[in-house]
Formats: structure tokens, sequence, C-alpha cells
């Protein structure tokens, strides 16, 4: 009796430590997170935005039902944030940091309800060192709400797998519809949710589920905004978008390697490493169980779909560094799932080594940001600098000419310059109308007005010009200091005595 109770006593102070142990990680983990969104808080204030940011603010002067390059929920996260915190940088990105510490959380949750703690620990971690996701974590654009609902949608199916409640497919259908007001790329969650269901007869049940077909409606409600702004506008956010699924052409291994290396850079190396091996343990996993291991899955469908059409996509053409990021966070799974491999003697050293590498490059990547580390011919960070003392010189030169407005040929001219006169001075894109339908025209007295023309030297459209105006006069150029050595040059020209009304 003596002894049995000693063995129960000995095993209860093992689970308590185990218990401890769990809190103190879990606290630590949190007092990461906090301290990131803290400093990405920080560097969202100090940093200049770039074009896309600036861009996107201008759909947040107007609301629209979607925009010709992407659909609304970026442009209500930018306006939010600009009622909250003012017509400022911050403002313009204060949801970015705290929408990234979201998506801590639903990772957490989604990890731990398929693998457990440690696993969902580790999978949050390597996620906080992923560049890609913590630059994306500052910078406001439709991929961080595209990652966060796709996030969501797993932790949906998730929570579904493990209570099956069917009610579950009712926030399946919410997330989803949420993610197609973020980015199309979020219809290949419809895949995820497709393969899951069809992939074994337990999940095939769900099919006579009448809460699945309640959740597609609501998924449909929710996206409709964008179906209608596109049936409204000759379907040219679709055309735009979907055009690039076409093939055209093999462009043989060269932007398939570069996708390889992309993933590579912007997860960092150990982490892109771990995340390929542990995928494909879960995926032959899924397939060699017939789908019976439900964890394995459901996280193998919420990976491949993307990502196989993403490597076929990239067998013809560029796939964008930016594309894939809402597997990232289940690719984050993937790499805790493959240390589990490692000899326990390296295990640790692994983890450690791929949080080093990933938090590193982050550190450089945010060091460069504010302060260039090193000048090269295409450094996407010299969008951020500059812009306020472009602005000044511009409207001191529109004052000067007795100019009436300022015109460009760009969206990301527009953008810093809307951003930059805040007001001073209307600013106006001479072609692609489309991109600025939803803002309130400017009106004919001022368009009878000369018009300073301001646009990057290597992108001046002077044939644009001289179609919509008979007289076109040179001033000059001025320079952007952009951290490089000879800085930005922009070219600037007087517009007058158009022959037919120049927007």
């Amino acid at each position: 009796m003596t002894a049995v109770l000693t063995t129960e006593a000995v095993s209860g102070s093992a689970a308590g430590e185990r218990q401890s142990d769990n809190r103190t990680a879990n606290s630590v983990l949190l007092a990461a997170v906090l301290a990131l969104t803290a400093i990405r808080l920080g560097l969202a204030s100090y940093l200049g935005l770039v074009d896309d940011e600036a861009y996107y603010r201008i759909w947040s002067l107007a609301p629209s039902l979607s925009y010709l390059d992407h659909p609304p929920m970026v442009a209500w996260i930018i306006g939010a944030g600009r009622a909250i915190a003012g017509d400022t940088t911050l403002g313009v990105r204060l949801l970015g940091p705290l929408i990234g510490a979201a998506g801590t959380l639903v990772l957490w949750r989604t990890a731990y309800l398929l693998y457990g703690s440690e696993i969902a620990r580790r999978s949050v971690w390597i996620m906080l060192a992923m560049p890609l996701l913590a630059v994306g974590g500052i910078i406001v654009t439709p991929d961080l709400p595209s990652v966060l609902c796709a996030g969501l949608v797993i932790w949906a199916l998730a929570e579904l797998n493990r209570s099956q409640n069917a009610r579950w497919w009712l926030a399946v259908g919410l997330f989803a519809g949420l993610g197609l007001l973020s980015k199309y790329t979020n219809l290949f969650l419809g895949g995820t949710i497709l393969v899951w269901l069809l992939a074994t007869p337990e999940n095939r049940k769900w099919l006579r589920a009448p809460e699945l077909w309640i959740g597609g409606i609501i998924a449909a409600a929710i996206a409709s905004p964008v179906v209608i702004w596109n049936a409204e506008h000759g379907w040219a956010s679709f055309t735009k978008q979907f055009g690039r699924v076409a093939n055209n052409g093999s462009a043989g291994p060269t932007y398939l390697l570069e996708f390889i290396g992309g993933f590579i850079a912007l997860a960092s190396p150990v982490i892109a490493v771990l995340a390929i091996a542990g995928l494909i343990r879960v995926a032959r996993s899924a397939i060699a169980s017939r789908g019976h291991k439900e964890n394995d899955l459901l996280l193998a469908a919420a990976v491949l779909p993307m990502l196989i059409y993403f490597l076929a996509h990239a067998l013809h053409d560029r796939v964008q560094g930016n594309w894939p990021a809402p597997l990232y966070p289940s690719l984050a799974i993937c790499a805790a799932i493959a240390l589990q491999n490692v000899s326990p003697k390296w295990r640790r050293t692994t983890f450690l080594a791929a949080l080093a590498t990933g938090f590193a490059m982050t550190a450089a990547i945010y060091a460069h940001a504010i302060h260039p580390l090193v000048v090269t011919a295409k450094d996407p960070t010299e969008q951020m600098r500059g812009w306020p003392a472009l602005a000044d010189a511009i409207e001191a030169k529109r004052r000067e000419t007795d100019a009436g407005w300022v015109a460009t040929s760009s969206y990301a001219t527009t953008g810093q310059l809307f951003m930059g006169l805040k007001g001073r001075s209307d600013v106006a894109q001479l072609d692609q109308r489309i991109r600025y339908e939803f803002l309130p025209p400017l009106g004919a007295s001022l368009l009878e007005k000369p018009a300073l023309y301001v646009e990057l030297e290597r992108r001046a459209d002077l044939p644009l010009l001289q179609q919509k105006f008979r007289k076109v006069e040179p001033l000059g150029t001025l320079t952007r200091a952009n951290g490089g050595p000879g800085g930005a040059t922009y070219v600037l020209y007087l517009l007058s005595d158009p022959p037919t009304p120049p927007l």
C-alpha cells in the first residue's frame, strides 16, 4: 500500500512539474509575441510607407465594394487604423502587428488540437522567426488578412474534426468568406476543404449535413461585394488577377528554381528545410493511412492544393514571393513536426539554429529598413524614404508654376503623393482611371488649369502626355533621398491645353 501511494505521489509530482513547465514555456512564448508586436508597432510608426501601402491608403479614403487589384479588406483595415491613430504611417499600419499577433494565437490553437502543446509552441516560435511573416506583420497589404483568414479556416476545420460539432461549418464559411474579401488566393482554401471532405468516408458524411451547405452560403454572401463590383466593371479585377493563371509557354526551370529559392530565403533556410521534410512526412502518413490519420490529412490538405498550383505555375511564369504567404503558418507546423524526427541529441540545437537564423535574417531586414546596410540596385526598402521632403518640393513647384493639380502615370507615385501632399494639392493618375473610379472626380474648373506632371524618371510616359495635352513643357527634375548614392530622380513637366478632358 505504501509503495502504491509512493508511486502515485511520484507520478502526481511529475505531472505537476510538467504542467508547471508548460505554463512557464507558454508564458515565455506569450512574452515573445508581445515584445515582437511592440517592436513591429514601433517600426510601423517610424518607417515610411512602401508604394503598395500608400496606394491602398487611397482605397481607404472612399468606400467601395471592391477594387481593381484586390478585394476590399485591406482598405477596411487601413481605414480602421486611420480612424484610431490618425492619418499617419502608424494609423495606416496600426492593425498589422495586431493581426499578426492574433495569427499566432490561431496557429497555437490549431497545432494544439492536431498535435499537442509541444508542437503548438514550436510552431508559433517558428512562425515568429519566418522573415516573410515578420515583414508582413508591419507592412499592410492584402496578404495580412489573407494569411489570418486562411489560418482561421484551418483552425475551424480542426475544431470540427475534434468536436464533430457540425456548427463549426458555419465558422468555416464565415472565415472563408472573409478570406475571399481579402485576396483571391484564398480560393485555394476551397481545395483544402474539398480534399479533406472527400478523402475518407468519415469526412464524406458531412456532405449530408445542412450546416456545410449553409456555411457555403455564408461564404458566398460575404464575398458577394467582390462579385457585384466585377459585374459592374466588366469583370476587370477577375480578368486582371485570373489572367495570370494562363499558360504563356514554358520557361524551363528558371521560375521554378526562383520560387524554391524565394521560399528558402523568405522562410529562412533551416526552417524551409524542416518545413519541406515535415510536409513530406505528413503527406506520406495521410496517403499511407488512406486519410485515416485525420490530423495529418488536414495539415496535408491545408498545404498541398495551393502548393501544387504554385509549382505548376512556376513552370511557365514567375510566382511572386508573397503569393504563398497563406501556407506559411501550416508549414510552420510541418517544421515543428519534422523536429520530432531529429535525434533527441540534436533536436534542441536544430530548433535553436532554426530560430536563430530566422530571427537574425529578420533583424537584418528591420535594421536595413531603418538605415541601409548595403546599397543595391533593387532595394525594396528604398520606397520608404524621402517622400515628405519630395512632396514639399513638389508642392512648392506647383505653386511656383501656378499649376492647379498634380498628374502622374503610375499607381506607386500616385499613392505616395496622395500621402505626402495630404490634400494640399489634388493628385490624379492620367491613365488606368479604373483604379480610382471610387474617388470623387476632380472639378472641371480645376482640370482647366495647368497640371504639374511628376513621375519617376524611368517611368515617365512622354507619349501619354503628348496625347492628352497640346503643351508639354519640361521643368527639370527633383531627387528623392532614398538611401542610395544618387537618390531617385523624378522628372517634372507643366501640362496645359488639353484637346479633350484629360481624365
